[in-house]
C-alpha cells in the first residue's frame, strides 16, 4: 500500500491491519470487531489496474454484506479470504457495469461453495433507461438470460444447496427502507439523486458501528446528511477534483460537497473510493477543500486495505 505523508495522520483513529497468512478466514480482516475491506477502488479504466469500488463489511472475522460487485471484484474476493458461505446479503447502489458486472462470476464460483441459506441481493428499482436488480438479473441467470447456467440458482431445488433471492428497493422520498435485519446488523436504504440513474444510498449498522455507502450521488435533495447521521464512516465515489463544473455536477459530488454533508452528518471518517481520474493526483487540493468544512478523518481507498472502525 502507498501512503503519502498527507495520509499518515488517519491512522490516530482508524486501524490498518494485514496479515500475510490469515489465522482463519479473512486474510487482512482477521480482527475482532467491525471492519471495512475495500476489494476495488476505482473506475473502469485501462489507465488504472484498479478494480471498480466494492467493499466488503466484516464483523468478527465473518464478511456479511458485499457492497457493489462490479468489474474485479470476483478476484479481490477471492484474495480476501472471505468465506462465502458468511455472507448475509449483497446489496448495490446502482445496476450498471461498474456495480454489477462480476455478479455472474460470483455466483458461478458459488455453486461448490458449501453454502446452505438463502441469499439476497438488494438494488435499486428500475427506470424507462436503467433495469431494476431484478430485471438484470432476469436478463443474465434465467432459462433465457445471458448465463442459463444460473437459473437453477433461484429453483427450490438448486443444485447449488442455496436459493438466491433478488429484491427491488424503491424507499418512498425523503423516506427510508429498512427491510432487512437480524439480532447481528441491519440494512437501510435511501433513494438518492445521480443524474437519470436510480441510485441508491446504503447505511449498515452493526451493535453500535455503522457505514453509510452513498456511492454516486449529486446530493439535489440534501437527505444524505440525515441518513449518515452519527455513522463511524461515509463511503463515497470521489470522481470531482474542488471547484469541478458542468454536466459531470449531476451525478457526483465535490469535495466541497462531501465535506458539508460529511460535517452535516457529524461522522467521524470519510472514505473517498471509485477513485477516477479526474481527481488521481489532486489529492492535496482534495483534502484541503475538505478540511476547510470538515475535521473528521480523511482516508483515500486502495485495494485490499482493511479499516478498523471505532
Amino acid at each position: 500500500m502507498n501512503l503519502t505523508k498527507n495520509w499518515i495522520y488517519a491512522f490516530a483513529c482508524v486501524t490498518l491491519m494485514y496479515a500475510s497468512t490469515p489465522s482463519s478466514g479473512s486474510v487482512y480482516c482477521n480482527e475482532e470487531g467491525v471492519r471495512l475491506e475495500v476489494l476495488g477502488s476505482g473506475e473502469l479504466s485501462y489507465d488504472t489496474t484498479r478494480a471498480a469500488g466494492s467493499y466488503l463489511v466484516w464483523n468478527n472475522d465473518k464478511a456479511r454484506v458485499l457492497v457493489n460487485a462490479g468489474a474485479g471484484t470476483y478476484l479481490r474476493y477471492k484474495h480476501s479470504g472471505a468465506d462465502f458461505t458468511d455472507l448475509m446479503a449483497i446489496v448495490t447502489t446502482q445496476t450498471g457495469i461498474e456495480q454489477t458486472a462480476d455478479l455472474p462470476s460470483m455466483l458461478m464460483a458459488s455453486l461448490r461453495s458449501g453454502r446452505t441459506e438463502t441469499l439476497t441481493i438488494y438494488g435499486p428499482s428500475g427506470s424507462e433507461t436503467y433495469p431494476s436488480i431484478t430485471q438484470l438479473f432476469e436478463r443474465l441467470a434465467s432459462e433465457e438470460g445471458a448465463y442459463p447456467e444460473l437459473a437453477s440458482l433461484v429453483s427450490h431445488s438448486s443444485p447449488a444447496g442455496y436459493r438466491v433471492r433478488v429484491r427491488d428497493v424503491n424507499p418512498p422520498a425523503r423516506k427510508h427502507w429498512g427491510g432487512f435485519a437480524n439480532s447481528e446488523l441491519r440494512l437501510s436504504a435511501i433513494r438518492v439523486k445521480s443524474g437519470n440513474i436510480p441510485s441508491l444510498a446504503w447505511r449498515i449498522d452493526v451493535g453500535e458501528t455503522a457505514i453509510v455507502f452513498a456511492g454516486e450521488f449529486n446530493n439535489q435533495r440534501d437527505i444524505v446528511a440525515e441518513f449518515a447521521q452519527g455513522a463511524n464512516a461515509l463511503v463515497v465515489s470521489h470522481r470531482l477534483p474542488t471547484g469541478a463544473r458542468g454536466l459531470p455536477l449531476d451525478f457526483y459530488v465535490t469535495p466541497e460537497e462531501i465535506a458539508r454533508v460529511a460535517a452535516k452528518a457529524e461522522v467521524r471518517h470519510v472514505l473517498l473510493g471509485s477513485r477516477g481520474w479526474r481527481t488521481f493526483g489532486r489529492e492535496n487540493a482534495t483534502q484541503e477543500s475538505i478540511a476547510s468544512a470538515f475535521s473528521g478523518h480523511q482516508l483515500y481507498a486502495n485495494e485490499e486495505e482493511c479499516w478498523g472502525l471505532h
